[in-house]
């Protein structure tokens, strides 16, 4: 599953509202309104790796912020220029299947389920280089009003 990245990981990481040491994301591969497919190499000293592996906390928080890529790439495209901060309302079904070593480069894809009033409800799995599953969740996400 070796793709090119549409952007810089710099860009990347100005495009979320997470930073440093909290980026999950380096990646973008493809995106749309209703999907998006993001790419993470898992480094050494990962604020949620475990021993030799990138937690399951880590899983999950990758696939949320593969949905504020999602919408802050959106944003740039249309020349928003606030990032906007979101939440995770609710976490369903999520399963992990494996918990991926440090140095793996991982691959999250989100499909947006039903979006009503700024709330989400997304489908995200998390796939490895060979395009196996690692885990998946049903992830639902908010974002937060404006001051």
């Amino acid at each position: 599953m070796i793709k090119e990245s549409l952007i810089e990981p710099a860009l990347v990481h100005q495009l979320i509202p997470q930073k440093k040491p909290f980026v999950m994301l380096s990646a973008l591969y493809e995106i749309n309104e209703e999907m998006v497919l993001t790419g993470f190499k898992i480094a050494e000293g990962n604020i949620l790796n475990q021993e030799s592996y990138f937690s399951e906390a880590g899983l999950l928080e990758n696939m949320a912020q593969s949905i504020a890529l999602q919408k802050g790439y959106l944003d740039y495209l249309a020349n928003v220029k606030i990032i906007e901060l979101g939440f995770i309302g609710a976490i369903k079904t999520a399963h992990i299947h494996r918990i991926p070593k440090i140095g793996e480069e991982i691959f999250t894809r989100v499909h947006l389920i039903q979006e009503f009033m700024g709330i989400k409800l997304s489908k995200a799995e998390v796939l490895d280089a060979a395009g196996k599953l690692i885990a998946s969740a049903e992830i639902k996400t908010a974002i937060a009003p404006s001051s």
